[in-house]
């Protein structure tokens, strides 16, 4: 089983490998109990950048790189790339502008073997609201946004067929150590709520 964790616009950190390894360690835990034998997870990062040891001062810095180097559809192309090398089943986890990638790539395309996707406070699906991802996706919005309403969002979103909402009580960015709205407690729970969420999605792929 492939987990393919698909960054922000602050890309590939230490702190977001540290994140997508304590993820996929607590998915490894949960499937011992599961299946004894065992599936071995692959753990697969992708970013938006080619060299990763990019740093940024501050997410305006971060967003406006992204915006000139990168783009949405830049990284949507990228992500299609990579994910056409990786063989076997995938499960595919956003977040922000990499949630917002998997959501036009999957609603454009279909990369096979994909089981599913969880986007964290992806914002740009407002602005792709026409568009129905091919795949089962999990959206764990924020509990407000700056510059729309969340509520609104949802309201729209929720008549997709392929797609489920959770709504958190953070703020966009909260599993993020370098953004303004990091929240410690929100990141203890959604490390052990994702790996949950994981194992949930592929053992009803099995089991279909």
């Amino acid at each position: 089983m492939n987990i393919i964790f698909v960054a922000d616009i602050f890309g590939l950190t230490d702190d977001f490998t540290k994140l997508c390894q304590q993820v996929t360690a607590n998915v490894e835990q949960l499937l011992k109990v599961k299946q004894p034998l065992g599936v071995k997870c692959q753990l697969h990062l992708i970013g938006p950048y080619s060299e990763q040891t990019k740093s940024f001062s501050s997410e305006e810095d971060a967003y406006q790189y992204f915006i000139e180097n990168v783009t949405l559809d830049g990284y949507v192309k990228k992500l299609e790339q990579k994910l056409s090398a990786i063989s076997g089943s995938k499960l595919l986890v956003g977040f922000s502008i990499g949630g917002s990638a998997i959501w036009q790539l999957y609603s454009q395309k279909y990369v096979e073997q994909s089981l599913a996707a969880i986007c964290f406070y992806s914002s740009q699906i407002r602005h792709m609201t026409q568009l129905t991802p091919s795949i089962e996706t999990k959206l764990i919005l924020p509990a407000t946004e700056q510059h729309f309403s969340v509520a609104a969002l949802r309201a729209i979103l929720q008549e997709k067929s392929m797609v489920t909402i959770e709504q958190s009580e953070y703020l966009h960015g909260f599993m993020n150590a370098l953004s303004n709205n990091y929240n410690r407690h929100a990141y203890e729970y959604y490390t052990k709520r994702l790996a949950e969420l994981l194992l949930e999605q592929y053992l009803n792929e099995e089991a279909s």
